[in-house]
């Protein structure tokens, strides 16, 4: 409930043009909120000090009580003023352009790979726009799913999450009350923007370029990150299934059960006890020696897809792989970045980055 109107005496320029400009007769909600968001900001109206009475500034910007007090209404909302009963509007004393990063990486040092480039690419735009920015990274004393959130005392105006999954810790997040961007995954217990590839298009894509080169018994290779010596499932594994069984399904195939391995380092152990070895393989984009070991246990012929991003397209001896565009997601986690900082409203949004084939070189 909003406080009572002060005397419309209280300020001596109420009838001032706004800033910039006079304002149109019967500016809008939106317009005004705007302008009283603008001037907030500019220090036109300091911390802590009181606002206009609704009478006042429905004077001021040639509206009605009522669609000024839908603007105060968002203005609280925003956290960017507080009501205090029978006094009036104070301005809340919050960081302007303030950001909270928490990452899903036991380093203080941002990492290079697929996260790490997202949050070093989000930290360059921010820095280049004046947002500060506080991160947090999984220490010791927290849980191994990400950090803990009484470590955060003073959160920033939005709240940025990159490479976190575990629902109850966003559950938590959201309890602080700011709006929040979850890039990598996207939660369902609590209201957040969210920024995801696509991966069930990129099981199903695989499959499918599999199945057209008549393929029957595709193995999947899921992926999995450890956390302090513990071992995560990651969520995107699961859908990405998800899609390689939608793909069976409409070719009325058998998906078998032995061929699916949580984590590449299943496969030498268990590809030995095959009654009859696969004829190709779905699998993360993963190099090195774990690779080498996985398709040679095999049978080392199989056709190989890959699900990753665009540095495969890197690879001097390129498989065909389902690449998702590292520069997309940051593009699209940037501008909905900057529309919760610029708007401070509770709305969420979710944005998918589709994922697309990329055949073999040779």
């Amino acid at each position: 409930m909003l406080p009572p109107d002060e005397p419309e005496d209280v300020e001596t320029d109420a009838a001032e043009p706004v800033k910039g400009g006079n304002v149109k007769e019967k500016a809008s909600q939106e317009e005004i909120y705007r302008v009283m968001r603008a001037d907030i900001e500019a220090g036109s109206y300091p911390a802590s000090s009181r606002l206009p009475s609704v009478r006042t500034l429905a004077k001021r910007f040639s509206a009605s009580p009522n669609t000024i007090s839908k603007v105060v209404s968002r203005l609280m909302e925003s956290g960017l003023c507080t009501a205090r009963r029978g006094v009036g509007l104070f301005v809340r004393s919050l960081p302007n352009r303030k950001l909270t990063l928490l990452v899903g990486s036991t380093s203080a040092e941002v990492k290079d790979d697929f996260y790490g480039y997202i949050e070093r690419r989000l930290v360059e735009r921010c820095q280049a726009d004046g947002i500060e920015i506080e991160r947090y990274h999984i220490t010791p004393g927290d849980p191994a799913y990400g950090p803990d959130v009484d470590r955060i005392r003073r959160p920033g105006r939005v709240i940025l999450c990159i490479g976190l999954a575990h629902e109850p810790h966003l559950k938590q997040l959201a309890d602080l009350r700011r709006p929040m961007l979850v890039v990598g995954t996207s939660p369902c217990r609590c209201n957040a923007s969210s920024v995801v590839p696509h991966s069930f298009r990129s099981g199903y894509l695989a499959a499918r370029h599999l199945i057209r080169k008549g393929c029957r018994r595709i193995a999947f290779i899921g992926r999995v990150r450890e956390v302090r010596g513990v071992t995560l499932p990651e969520a995107e594994s699961m859908k990405e299934l998800a899609g390689v069984h939608c793909a069976f399904m409409e070719e009325t195939l058998p998906m078998h059960g032995e061929l699916v391995f949580n984590d590449i380092a299943q496969v030498p152990a268990r590809a030995g006890a095959l009654k009859e070895p696969p004829d190709a393989v779905i699998m993360p984009d993963i190099e090195g020696v774990a690779a080498i070991q996985a398709l040679k246990a095999l049978g080392g012929k199989c056709e190989r897809v890959v699900i990753g991003d665009e540095r495969v397209l890197d690879w001097v001896k390129r498989p065909t792989a389902v690449i998702t565009r590292r520069d997309d997601l940051v593009d699209l986690a940037a501008s909905e970045l900057h529309r919760l900082l610029d708007e401070q409203r509770n709305s969420h949004r979710a944005y998918v980055i589709d994922g697309e084939i990329v055949e073999s070189q040779g």
